[in-house]
């Protein structure tokens, strides 16, 4: 079995979430996990990731505010972000997209939606 060569940060404050997505993407991708905005930001310089997934929607920091810390870092602002809402209004959905991330994935994530969408931020 081949090794993942495109590692995957996942950001989220539920544990059934973070292991659901895991488990979509541990056959294909090395994949990190990190309970908040703020172990994100530690972990990513050290992770090296090639994608980050993140909440949109987490206690403390949320994902907006982690990806604009990620935006005045020279380094993570290189790093595509996908944002994971439950909240699908598109005023919501407005918002997120004016922070130009690599896309979206809404929750509960399906599958194909989450593979789908990470393959094409990977090859941006």
């Amino acid at each position: 079995m081949k090794k993942p060569d495109k590692k995957i940060m996942l950001v989220d404050d539920s544990p059934v979430m973070l292991r659901n997505i895991k488990n979509i993407l541990d056959r294909e991708y090395m994949v990190f996990i990190t309970t908040s905005g703020k172990q994100a930001l530690n972990a990513i310089p050290e992770k090296e990731p090639d994608l980050v997934v993140l909440d949109y929607k987490m206690p403390e920091m949320d994902g907006r505010a982690v990806f604009e810390e990620m935006q005045k870092d020279e380094y993570m602002k290189k790093i595509p972000v996908i944002f994971l809402t439950s909240v699908s209004d598109s005023k919501t959905i407005q918002s997120i997209l004016k922070l130009k991330p690599a896309n979206y994935i809404l929750k509960p994530p399906d599958q194909d939606k989450v593979l789908e969408t990470i393959q094409e931020a990977l090859r941006k």
